[in-house]
């Protein structure tokens, strides 16, 4: 095995990314203990599906959640080897069941609301990218989630009623995660897997995230067992990352720094579009010489080694 290297988006609030699949990556990596230098990417353009995360070792690149557990998994770094048939059965079928509930759910907290876009979702975005791409990205995610919502529930449906409908079949899926988990540590067994990697993944953001509108992430909150599930598992896998943060945030307001002045400066809305929709153009047409004239780009990704991110990480008693 080689150096294993792993790009993804930024941390934020505590968390150590601010992305879903970002987060699923981190966190399983953590369980199984492998070797890794983290990377915090700023410019995922060039990325081999333009996003993030992206996990090489050697010549091999991989990009989704699904491919980093296999390709580990062939290596002989596994957290799913003390599932038995019939437990491997439920963990993919309960992944399913996220996929088609609570990820809905997600994307309209994050994306589609329009007041937590405004207020939370854009500027973090925008902070975490270079320009131009932070008046591109954010604008295009955000016209992803919309199209699936669409998809999902009929493109002219009021978007108050499909709020409404969301985040109660999300409730639902919350309620159906509780009681699996029960008083257990984990989902299945006393050790670790990879879903209770995608559970976290999709909760701690929730949990984290100073989002206006708080309906899904009471939902979260309000369980007491996966409340306590997120706690254990940020605790034990990413504490440096947590007091890393409450230092930053205590000698912020020490100094009388306002998290707020960063999103007062972001540009207005119309300039954001204008630019947005200008280097959109830019993209697509220059994407095809993308690997000639736009290597100088390389120059905007900055990457920060997270060590102590890895290192492991006792439970305070």
């Amino acid at each position: 095995m080689n150096n294993i290297e792993l790009d993804v988006w930024r941390g934020e609030w505590g968390l150590a990314s601010i992305d879903l699949e970002c987060l699923k990556v981190l966190t399983y990596m953590k369980f199984i203990g492998v070797p890794v230098r983290v990377r915090e990417v700023t410019n995922p353009f060039f990325t081999p599906k333009g996003k993030l995360p992206v996990m090489r070792d050697g010549r091999n690149v991989l990009t989704s959640f699904e491919e980093v557990v296999d390709y580990l998994k062939s290596l002989h770094y596994s957290t799913d080897v003390h599932l038995n048939v019939k437990q491997a059965a439920e963990a993919s079928a309960f992944t399913q069941y996220l996929r088609d509930k609570l990820y809905p759910a997600y994307q309209f907290a994050w994306w589609v609301d329009e007041k937590n876009y405004n207020e939370v979702t854009r500027p973090t975005y925008a902070k975490a990218l270079q320009i131009p791409f932070n008046f591109y990205y954010p604008s295009k995610y955000q016209n992803i989630a919309k199209e699936m919502i669409d998809a999902l529930y009929g493109e002219h449906t009021d978007l108050k009623e499909v709020e409404k409908t969301i985040y109660s079949e999300a409730e639902k899926c919350l309620k159906t995660l509780s009681d699996r988990l029960g008083e257990s540590e984990y989902f299945f067994a006393n050790r670790p897997s990879s879903f209770d990697a995608i559970v976290f993944a999709y909760l701690v953001p929730l949990v984290k995230a100073p989002f206006p509108n708080t309906t899904l992430a009471n939902h979260v909150k309000g369980i007491a067992n996966l409340s306590r599930f997120v706690a254990r598992i940020n605790q034990k896998n990413f504490r440096h990352v947590t007091d890393e943060y409450n230092r930053q945030n205590a000698k912020k307001q020490s100094t009388g720094t306002q998290s707020d002045r960063e999103r007062a400066n972001f540009p207005n809305q119309t300039r954001n579009k204008i630019l947005a929709a200008v280097f959109a153009v830019i993209a697509m047409t220059g994407y095809a010489v993308a690997n000639g004239m736009f290597q100088d780009f390389k120059s905007f990704e900055h990457s920060q080694d997270f060590d102590n991110m890895f290192e492991n990480e006792e439970d305070d008693n």
